[in-house]
């Protein structure tokens, strides 16, 4: 049995917009790049959160649930000056947030809706962790059975992710934890790398 269904909602936090919402863009981008001095710059990050309530009935149908394995699908949307190996890595994210209607091309920039520094968007002052600090780009949680990752070497002529997060969907499914969506993100040791994703349709999660 396959079941597949794609985001209710996702957006891009970028980190040199750390106020800025990014939710109606027809790209969502992972990017990590790395200066000539070593340090991370122009930092993106992916939340894509699913409506699993028909996919969970799908399965209770089947009595596959001690069986079924859950796969995050992203396209690549053309991926450029990436290093010899690179990672991807979806966290459940921690807390709600607000997709907003901001684009890359909207000037003055939207505000509300989630960004690098604010879960809902900057007047409501929201921010992803403590109070008073803006510069985090989301909140996930981690730790053994929290993290699903896959590696991607430049010999690789598919560079389409098809990521295994059955760990993370059983936790949802068994109410251990809220469903808000995935958190992608590149490691923080690996640098010089842009992966764009396709957003929308093609941000699915498959149940084979």
């Amino acid at each position: 049995m396959h079941f597949f269904t794609f985001a209710t909602e996702d957006t891009v936090l970028y980190e040199a917009s750390e106020s800025n919402n990014f939710g109606l863009d027809e790209i969502i981008e992972v990017r990590k790049d790395v200066d000539d001095a070593g340090v991370s710059v122009n930092v993106s990050r992916i939340l894509a959160r699913f409506d699993l309530q028909a996919m969970s009935q799908s399965v209770v149908r089947a009595n596959a649930g001690a069986t079924a394995k859950y796969y995050l699908n992203m396209y690549d949307a053309g991926s450029d000056n990436l290093t010899t190996s690179q990672s991807l890595y979806a966290y459940p994210t921690s807390g709600s947030w607000n997709m907003g209607r901001g684009k890359t091309t909207y000037s003055p920039a939207e505000t509300e809706g989630c960004s690098w520094a604010y879960r809902t968007g900057q007047n409501e002052e929201t921010y992803w962790t403590k109070a008073d600090v803006k510069d985090t780009g989301g909140a996930w949680i981690s730790g053994s059975g929290y993290e699903a990752s896959q590696s991607f070497i430049h010999t690789d002529t598919e560079l389409d992710m098809r990521m295994d997060v059955t760990s993370i969907v059983n936790k949802w499914f068994s109410n251990n934890i809220p469903n808000n969506g995935f958190m992608v993100k590149r490691s923080g040791s690996i640098g010089n790398n842009n992966v764009l994703l396709d957003e929308g349709s093609s941000t699915q999660l498959g149940n084979f």
